[in-house]
């Protein structure tokens, strides 16, 4: 299931790239592009977004997480009342979420703080996904 999933993001990043070449210089962010894709069987997501918050600082930082960490519950869909080893199955999935948010959360922060220094990143802007597999 997870080669799948890697297969689809693997077509879909390049897909992106090459729409990326297409669209001309003066496009930019005016014209975003947006590209969409059936989801994907026995995948659950969400995505984070973080556009109203300025990453460079620590006190926006800390909301993000807030927010992802909503998100994780959501998509593993943590039930008030079971907790500790009653529910290894949301342990184990929260851990599989926030092992694909925290690179993700760190290149958003890296790419505001490059920006507050110089005025541009390299980094592209994306919202944060969290996707982990049904149980």
């Amino acid at each position: 299931m997870l080669n799948r999933f890697n297969t689809t993001v693997a077509v879909l990043s390049g897909v992106a790239a090459s729409l990326a070449f297409a669209v001309p210089a003066s496009a930019g962010q005016d014209n975003p592009v947006i590209v969409k894709a059936e989801p994907i069987e026995g995948l659950r997501s969400e995505r984070v977004t973080y556009a109203d918050l300025n990453l460079a600082e620590r006190r926006d930082e800390r909301r993000l997480k807030l927010r992802v960490a909503g998100a994780v519950q959501r998509v593993c869909l943590f039930e008030h009342g079971r907790s500790g080893l009653q529910d290894s199955g949301y342990t184990r999935c929260s851990g599989e979420a926030w092992d694909g948010a925290n690179p993700q959360i760190a290149q958003a922060v890296a790419r505001a703080r490059e920006i507050a220094l110089t005025g541009f990143s390299a980094i592209p802007a994306t919202a944060i996904t969290i996707r982990v597999a049904a149980r």
